[in-house]
């Protein structure tokens, strides 16, 4: 009788299965070969399917994905059913410049606490917390904050590797990637929740493992909505996920606390200026859940995007031996005394070839290279004649713009002198790293900070080489006659693959 009935109601429902599928297939062909993006080249399965995008978003490969993409069909490519991809900065500048081109929903899956200035799709809010926390990264803050970056920065890599080559002689090994990620880290802490996490002295590094967890536990959840819903997947991330929001919790009642007690803040830093931070137009200052969400986005977006950026600095300088030679001697004779340490404004002021070799990194191993839509505005938009209608998101692929040969001279090659010569204004003018427009990154000021800080003054003091089991550098060569690059993976931020391996050198006091 039951296999009666279970047949019965199988037969009843093989129709409704039926008829789901010839409209899922219908719906699939109209969305491929008759909608507006249609006329847009791209793969074949592309087309049909978003899967090729997420498989390549949340492995990591986004950012080398679209660069051969672009490279193969084109500045406009249909990189899913409803996704397109530019690689052109002038397209891409007019998607950024505006909130006509609202962020993607994607931004606000899995969202920890509450919207922050990077993940809100709201207009509104954003200019709200940009008019907020603006003051805590303007140049006035920085100049006051400059000793902590400093001491927690370029001094205490000094420290650490000075005690490496008392240890090992001479000549010591050091992983570059993983120094440079605990120094950012411990900036971080001295910034942003009133003390250093000593990383870089002490090798814990549970606070960069949970935060890293977090990031991957969003770019899942962003690919696979449903995860959120079911507990035992991603656990691991999740537990991560609590512990940095504990830490935050933490540190903002800590402060507050200390405050109460003695009547003033013991210091004025980024995490005081959140606190305070009022909004000059409504006199609204942020809700407890939004204070701690803008810590974790500081946490998340000071840390890993200058850390890397610092690393792949190192890793081109390591693979083009005559770069190295030149920045070394520009550091060198410019500021001779090394019982002083270089200052910001000193360093960009009166360094152009370091200048030029930050701005070539960032332009060939962009920090932030994933997946990053934007949604077309309600009545459409009109790019390179092809007309991209309101429910299609347009991806900024920052890896492909800034290997553009339309847009750049030999792009694959690594060449600080493009942005020293007649036209280097116009060569910064086509540089996404910091996003460009109204959403424009909000923290740059202190990116600069750390990164001409930290190399001037490690770049005066130390002399550096790969060590010869590198399995990267000036020996390897492409078929194009130019060093295979590390290769990289961008999980939002781009990283060196296997930093374990990779991202060595052997470190020696500099010969003066």
């Amino acid at each position: 009788m039951i296999l009666e009935i279970l047949s019965f109601a199988t037969l009843l429902a093989l129709p409704a299965i039926l008829l789901a599928i010839v409209v899922y297939a219908a719906l699939t062909v109209k969305r491929a070969f008759f909608s507006p993006l249609s006329t847009i080249p791209g793969p074949f399965l592309n087309k049909l399917s978003n899967l090729p995008l997420r498989y390549h978003t949340m492995t990591g490969s986004y950012h080398s994905y679209t660069t051969q993409l672009h490279a193969k069909y084109g500045e406009v490519v249909r990189v899913g059913t409803d996704f397109v991809s530019l690689s052109s900065t002038s397209d891409t500048r007019l998607v950024l410049a505006t909130h006509a081109f609202r962020k993607g929903p994607s931004y606000t899956i899995g969202m920890m606490l509450a919207e922050n200035s990077f993940s809100t799709t709201n207009p509104e809010l954003n200019k709200v917390r940009r008019r907020q926390i603006g003051d805590a990264f303007a140049v006035h803050t920085m100049r006051a904050v400059e000793d902590l970056v400093v001491d927690a920065g370029a001094n205490s890599l000094i420290k650490v590797w000075d005690a490496a080559l008392a240890e090992q002689g001479d000549k010591a090994r050091i992983n570059y990637f993983y120094s440079f990620h605990r120094a950012g880290f411990d900036v971080i802490g001295a910034l942003g929740f009133g003390q250093s996490f000593n990383i870089l002295q002490t090798g814990n590094t549970e606070v960069i493992d949970n935060m890293q967890n977090a990031i991957h536990l969003k770019v899942l959840t962003s690919m696979i909505p449903f995860s959120r819903f079911v507990p035992a997947l991603f656990k691991e991330e999740k537990q991560s996920q609590n512990a940095t929001v504990q830490l935050i919790r933490d540190t903002i009642d800590m402060r507050k606390k200390l405050i109460s007690e003695t009547g003033k803040p013991p210091q004025i830093d980024v995490l005081q200026k959140f606190i305070d931070a009022k909004d000059p137009v409504t006199g609204e200052m942020l809700a407890d859940k939004s204070l701690m969400s803008e810590i974790f986005l500081m946490l998340v977006a000071g840390t890993d995007t200058t850390s890397n950026t610092l690393s792949w600095v190192m890793m081109q300088l390591m693979h083009h031996p005559y770069v190295y030679q030149r920045v070394t001697e520009e550091v060198r004779t410019t500021f001779p005394d090394t019982s002083q340490t270089i200052s910001f404004s000193e360093a960009k002021s009166k360094l152009p070839y370091l200048s030029a070799v930050i701005h070539e990194t960032m332009r060939i191993n962009p920090s932030v290279a994933g997946f990053l839509p934007r949604c077309a505005p309600a009545e459409g938009a009109t790019i390179q004649g092809h007309y991209i209608p309101a429910d299609a998101q347009i991806c900024v692929s920052t890896a492909a713009c800034q290997r553009n040969p339309r847009t750049w001279k030999n792009p694959e090659t690594f060449d600080p002198e493009r942005f020293l010569g007649q036209d280097s204004a116009e060569r910064l003018k086509d540089l996404l790293t910091f996003s460009s427009g109204v959403r424009v990154c909000i923290g740059r000021n202190l990116a600069w900070l750390e990164l001409y800080t930290v190399l001037a003054n490690v770049l005066r003091r130390y002399d550096f080489e790969l060590p010869e089991d590198a399995p990267y550098g000036a020996h390897k060569l492409s078929n194009l006659g130019i060093p295979v690059e590390i290769p990289s993976e961008s999980f939002i931020v781009t990283s060196p693959v296997n930093p374990k391996v990779n991202c060595w050198v052997n470190v020696s006091l500099a010969k003066v």
